[in-house]
């Protein structure tokens, strides 16, 4: 081989060298970079998963602050007498202890559209919606955010109400006005020994609505004084009574545990026989009655002594018509068993106002 051959043929393995050389290092270079980019758009694409964002939107429930979860959820169907702070009442003890936890609702959620179904204790309780934001992460990649969230429907209770119509009565602070009333002129048990001589204001029934939790219900009659309620657990109505009037009350007291008082010692053969006249309307059928029975069923006994009389309840119907629950004790002795013996008076009386005086209508 000649010299300049032998020349040229060394400079094409150098160049060669060289550019393999240079090849490699772009090579290199290039695998470098492309998996940089891969492992920041792998990186980038995971941030940007819409279970991710759903994970930060999680945090209001997990929280349990019903307050925040209602900021932002759709309106909630509620009935008139249940305002915001009873539903968020209702909602703080709902979630209270329990496991908050979310999954892809199925045959709604896709990648493009990305919905996701809330439970609490792997009961549905909300569907969060997502959609794409206008600005996009790096590569193109979505950005989430919320596009709804629907709190699912909830037991919910409906309740009535029987109310005297003298009766104000606020539900949750909210007067219950005739718009829910659904019935009206509903007799009570009373007016069976009032009707003969004085007519009574009649019960109202009011349809309350449905109601997520129990409702607060408070009334005041037309004395100004604060009534009571009875619940029906089978009819899901809440029963208010007349209430009293201390004032009433006050000035009626003595004559009426006196009238017991001699109801009682007449039934024991201890009062006179035309004793309880005074406290009858004339013809009276049931004081008629009380004198027909018979009064020789006691014991041979002393004259009583009256002991602990009192009245344990106090309604008043109308201006001239209440009745009284009266308890009273007889203490007599009995020589035949040389013992004292406790006869115990516990009666339901009604009263109705005649020309001016307090008489008894009826006796329960």
């Amino acid at each position: 081989m000649k010299a300049g051959e032998k020349k040229k043929g060394r400079g094409y393995w150098i160049f060669l060298l060289v550019w393999s050389a240079l090849l490699t290092l772009v090579l290199a270079v290039a695998l470098i970079w492309f998996y940089g980019f891969l492992k920041d758009y792998q990186k980038v694409f995971e941030e940007t998963r819409p279970v991710l964002y759903q994970n930060e939107v999680m945090q209001i429930f997990t929280a349990g602050d019903a307050e925040k979860i209602l900021e932002q959820a759709e309106p909630v169907e509620q009935g008139p007498f249940e305002g915001r702070e009873e539903l968020v009442s209702f909602l703080n003890g709902y979630l209270s202890g329990k496991k908050l936890d979310f999954g892809t609702k199925a045959g709604e959620h896709i990648e493009e559209r990305p919905v996701y179904v809330v439970t609490a204790d792997e009961t549905p309780f909300a569907v969060v919606r997502l959609k794409k934001q206008a600005e996009t992460a790096a590569y193109g990649l979505p950005l989430w955010k919320t596009d709804s969230i629907e709190l699912l429907p909830m037991a919910r209770q409906e309740y009535y109400l029987l109310a005297p119509s003298t009766v104000a009565v606020t539900v949750n602070g909210i007067p219950v006005t005739e718009d829910a009333m659904v019935e009206g002129g509903i007799s009570g048990d009373a007016e069976e020994y009032l009707k003969e001589y004085v007519e009574i204001p009649s019960y109202n029934r009011y349809d309350l609505g449905q109601f997520y939790g129990e409702p607060m219900i408070s009334g005041v009659n037309a004395a100004g004084e604060t009534v009571d309620f009875s619940y029906d657990e089978k009819e899901h109505c809440y029963k208010a009574d007349f209430g009293g009037d201390k004032a009433l009350q006050d000035t009626v007291e003595d004559y009426v545990i006196q009238m017991v008082t001699d109801y009682a010692m007449y039934v024991s053969n201890d009062g006179a026989h035309n004793s309880l006249d005074k406290y009858f309307p004339k013809n009276s059928q049931l004081l008629q009655g009380i004198k027909n029975n018979s009064r020789q069923w006691f014991d041979a006994h002393r004259t009583p002594e009256v002991k602990n009389e009192k009245i344990m309840e106090f309604i008043v119907y109308s201006e001239d018509a209440f009745s009284a629950q009266v308890y009273l004790e007889q203490h007599m002795y009995v020589p035949f068993s040389k013992k004292t013996e406790i006869v115990v008076t516990d009666l339901h009386i009604y009263f109705v106002r005649i020309d001016g005086e307090w008489k008894v209508s009826g006796i329960v």
